[in-house]
């Protein structure tokens, strides 16, 4: 089974909505599996006891106060009860298969593409056909943003203390992976992967502090300039996660895409937005 890790944004209003939907998605796709709800955002306690959780309630912040990714990962290591483990925001509803990350061969890491909902009630998702409420389409967040994250137990063991909700450590982790030898697999087709819409008013900045404030500022200083050499998106993966086990990913001409994401993504760090 699964060992699911997040790091959820105070329940209040409709980001409480999604929240709950989220969790609630992950326990009834996988019946047995462990969900840790990592820091001490307002609500978290109480929604783990409710919903079965693990409150992990004493994670180390950066100095401008965003999680960091190093603790939350070295005690979901200790706590985990199994070997695969997912790392994914709390906006995330899983309506596929996800169950067939399990018992892939490790070292691995499945990531994956999801699609931009809008979804403001709460899901009943202990009746039997709640993925049939769910939305039939959506828009793509593209193959940069990484949202979630299944890989086997010690592939992150180390990492740099990034700060979770700012830009480039989804990215950095799938260099990670590859530099390590690890098989790493495109899974949007059989995961399924929703996120749904929110703001960002838990932020003081809003969207523009989290790809730019002092947090992404700091990931960014982290990584290093050199990162835009590994910006590594879902173009990156080796093999696609199918129906029946996995397959090599073709290449085709796949490489100007990435070089294409590559270079946008150093214009934007050295020159910086255009200014109205």
């Amino acid at each position: 089974m699964i060992t699911f890790v997040t790091v959820p944004k105070p329940f209040n209003g409709h980001t409480g909505v999604i929240q709950r939907n989220a969790i609630c998605s992950w326990i009834a796709s996988v019946p047995g599996s462990q969900v840790l709800l990592c820091g001490q955002e307002s609500g978290t306690a109480e929604v783990a006891g409710e919903l079965g959780a693990e409150h992990v309630p004493d994670i180390k912040l950066s100095q401008f106060g965003a999680p960091l990714l190093d603790d939350v990962f070295c005690q979901a290591h200790r706590r985990a009860r199994h070997d695969t483990l997912c790392f994914v925001n709390a906006d995330i509803v899983f309506r596929g298969d996800i169950g067939k990350v399990i018992g892939i061969p490790a070292p691995f890491l499945v990531v994956g593409e999801s699609l931009d909902v809008d979804l403001r009630e709460p899901l009943e998702c202990s009746v039997p056909d709640w993925r049939s409420k769910l939305p039939s389409s959506g828009v793509s967040r593209g193959p940069l943003a990484i949202d979630w994250f299944f890989f086997n137990r010690g592939l992150f063991a180390d990492v740099p203390p990034f700060s979770i909700g700012r830009a480039r450590f989804d990215n950095w982790l799938v260099w990670r992976a590859r530099s390590r030898g690890a098989a790493v697999i495109d899974g949007t087709a059989v995961i399924e992967a929703i996120h749904q819409r929110h703001s960002y008013s838990h932020l003081a900045g809003g969207r523009t502090e989290a790809y730019r404030g002092a947090d992404a500022r700091r990931n960014q200083s982290l990584a290093g300039l050199w990162c835009y050499l590994y910006l590594h998106s879902i173009l990156d993966t080796d093999w696609t996660l199918a129906t029946h086990g996995l397959r090599p990913r073709p290449r085709s001409f796949g490489f100007l895409s990435q070089l294409h994401l590559r270079l946008s993504g150093l214009w934007a760090e050295t020159v910086g937005p255009r200014r109205p």
